[in-house]
């Protein structure tokens, strides 16, 4: 499936809201101004990114070796890197509540990781038990 396929632009924008919305809400009290650059700067970056994480999960999926790696793996190095790119976008910002901000949006994309991995295992598995 491809990144930019229907359903995976609808949870890019999914997440543009949901995280954008979450990022103004906990930015808030430290004034309008702020927490809308923040609510912007995360609701941009949730939906790249969850545009990156369907082809990155895929992409690793298909290159480790064994059942348990290529399910555990992808979600730990892709919530890696999409976090420490969360922390320094949102450090360069100078974003007030910088944890509350970043946290939430990167456990469920732990989540959403491990929901791709499974997916993947599950249909590899599937393919070849028809094979």
């Amino acid at each position: 499936m491809s990144a930019v396929a229907p359903g995976r632009l609808a949870a890019a924008a999914l997440a543009f809201l949901l995280w954008g919305g979450w990022a103004l809400l906990a930015n808030w009290s430290a004034g309008h101004q702020e927490a809308l650059i923040a609510g912007l700067l995360q609701g941009s970056a949730s939906a790249v990114l969850t545009l990156l994480m369907a082809a990155c999960a895929n992409a690793l999926f298909e290159r480790l070796p064994g059942p348990v790696l290529r399910i555990i793996l992808p979600p730990l190095l892709i919530v890696s890197v999409s976090f420490s790119a969360l922390w320094l976008a949102h450090t360069a910002n100078a974003t007030p509540a910088l944890w509350a901000t970043i946290l939430p949006p990167s456990a469920l994309a732990f989540a959403y990781c491990l929901y791709l991995t499974f997916s993947l295992a599950r249909d590899a598995s599937a393919s070849s038990s028809e094979q």
